[in-house]
């Protein structure tokens, strides 16, 4: 027995299948709240001028030192100048000349500029709910950004032509007569020439148009966004809610966490099909009757103990399944409710029982009194028929303690009594998991047979069942799950008749015990 079983990568796929109506809900609802938002937000336009931004040429490399500099690193030089574009003054000089009613900083943030790896070529793009004044506010920055280029440059040419001025002031008249006093006088001229000429390094080579589609919102990118974040959303649930739903899900699950093989899946009971007329639950409880009687134990009659680790798991429509099944095999079945807490058999015939289990054991009855039922009707039948047939003992009066009274030296002895009387005994006992009644049957019994009900059966009491069968050193020969669904639901047939040549199935009134 593993109840303890490292998790596998595929035991976290099959707890996302198995809730996979979850997870699309999930991405449906989180896509539809994006797709809603995104068109609902009102829409923004991107309008982008692009400019030629060349790396400042040093204007002397005797007076213009810091022009030098940054002429040995064009990137740091060109990341400036990109820098420079998004300033506080730039910007209050378009807020002045748009007359706009926001603030610099304010103005900034609708601002962006990229750079390219490959070129001079700067992209400044506005963003603003108003096309047009997206492309005047790119078209601005870019117009005083290249009038700020303008200027600066005129700057440095004036200040280098004072610097050369100040040099020759330094200089006697005859020094200025002399080449280098004429050479310096030449260089001024120059700087003060260019200087007026107001050239630039900075130039726009293409001016923003107004945008004809909105750059925001984006419905298609909004959407598929959505999905990704529900996708990881929805299966993160999934996997939450498997870590906290502590019940059994499928059959390969209860398979994994008992360590016991499935001896038979009893599907639920198709929609208004007649009382003990379901075809995909006879062909189950055919099966769970082959793989009992292939574990069955030595040559004499074996008795069987199906229980379960909580109430309504099933257990006492499988034992009442399994015996029509047996029966409809030709073998005859005795049934005894040991269950002495929920007794559950009246539901499954309207005859009156005897005294039942507590009156034998009390002394008011003998064992022999079974009520014989045909394995086709639950009718009272003779047994002589083609048939077998299933004898019942039901549980009777519910007693004051039960466990001391299947403890009682009688209850070998009616154990016994079946024996001698069917082919195979099966006892109901109550819940291994919730009561210890089971302790006081499992010497009686050559195996144990658990039920568990997907989805409702939890691992702790999986756990418990089995740690009671583990300390009662019972022979567990496999376990049966109830509810099972969604497999195929046909089931061949040679023809009508051969119906009656299958075990029967337990009726829809059957999901309970």
């Amino acid at each position: 027995m593993n109840p303890q079983a490292p998790v596998a990568p595929v035991d976290y796929l099959r707890a996302v299948l198995q809730r996979w109506r979850l997870v699309v809900l999930v991405v449906a609802l989180c896509a539809g709240t994006a797709l809603a938002v995104s068109l609902s937000s009102e829409k923004q336009y991107d309008a982008t001028a692009q400019l030629l931004l060349r790396a400042q040429e040093p204007v002397d490399p005797l007076f213009d030192p810091v022009g030098s500099a940054a002429s040995r690193d064009p990137e740091r030089a060109l990341n400036t100048e990109v820098q420079l574009i998004t300033i506080g003054p730039t910007a209050q000089r378009v807020r002045n000349q748009l007359n706009l009613d926001r603030t610099a900083d304010e103005l900034l943030e609708q601002v962006e500029v990229t750079t390219s790896s490959t070129s001079d070529i700067v992209e400044l793009s506005a963003r603003d709910t108003n096309p047009v004044l997206a492309a005047r506010i790119a078209n601005a920055f870019a117009d005083a950004y290249v009038q700020f280029r303008v200027e600066s440059a005129s700057e440095r040419y004036r200040e280098a032509a004072d610097l050369v001025q100040r040099r020759l002031l330094a200089l006697s008249p005859v020094e200025r007569r002399t080449p280098q006093g004429l050479e310096l006088q030449a260089r001024r001229q120059n700087l003060l020439l260019a200087a007026e000429q107001k050239a630039a390094d900075a130039m726009v080579v293409r001016r923003a148009s107004v945008p004809d589609s909105a750059a925001r919102p984006r419905p298609k990118l909004a959407a598929a966004i959505g999905i990704v974040l529900g996708l990881l959303l929805g299966v993160g649930v999934a996997l939450i809610l498997q870590l906290v739903d502590r019940r059994l899900k499928d059959e390969h699950e209860v398979e994994e966490f008992f360590n016991l093989p499935v001896l038979a899946a009893i599907p639920r009971p198709a929609r208004r099909a007649p009382a003990f007329d379901d075809p995909a639950q006879r062909e189950a409880y055919g099966l769970l009757a082959a793989n009992m009687r292939a574990a069955e134990i030595g040559d004499a009659s074996s008795v069987i103990m199906i229980s379960s680790p909580s109430p309504a798991d099933g257990k006492t429509s499988v034992t009442i399944g399994a015996a029509r099944a047996y029966a409809r095999l030709g073998l005859s079945v005795v049934v005894i409710e040991a269950d002495l807490r929920r007794p559950a058999f009246a539901r499954y015939t309207d005859v009156s029982f005897s005294a039942g289990l507590t009156g034998v054991l009390a002394g008011r009855s003998v064992a022999k009194e079974l009520l014989w039922l045909d394995a086709d009707t639950l009718l009272p039948s003779d047994r002589a028929g083609a048939d077998g047939a299933v004898g019942i003992l039901p549980a009777g009066d519910v007693p004051d303690n039960p466990q001391r009274l299947l403890s009682d030296p009688g209850m070998r002895r009616v154990v016994e009594t079946a024996r001698t009387m069917a082919d195979i005994v099966l006892i109901d006992s109550a819940p291994l998991g919730t009561v210890n009644d089971a302790a006081a049957l499992a010497p009686l019994v050559e195996g144990v047979v658990l039920v568990a009900r997907l989805n409702q059966t939890t691992k702790d009491a999986a756990r418990r069942a089995l740690r009671t069968v583990g300390n009662l050193d019972a022979n567990a020969l496999g376990v049966v799950v109830t509810d099972a669904g969604g497999g195929e639901r046909h089931v061949y047939y040679a023809s009508s008749s051969s119906r009656d040549a299958t075990a029967d199935p337990v009726s829809a009134r059957s999901r309970g015990g």
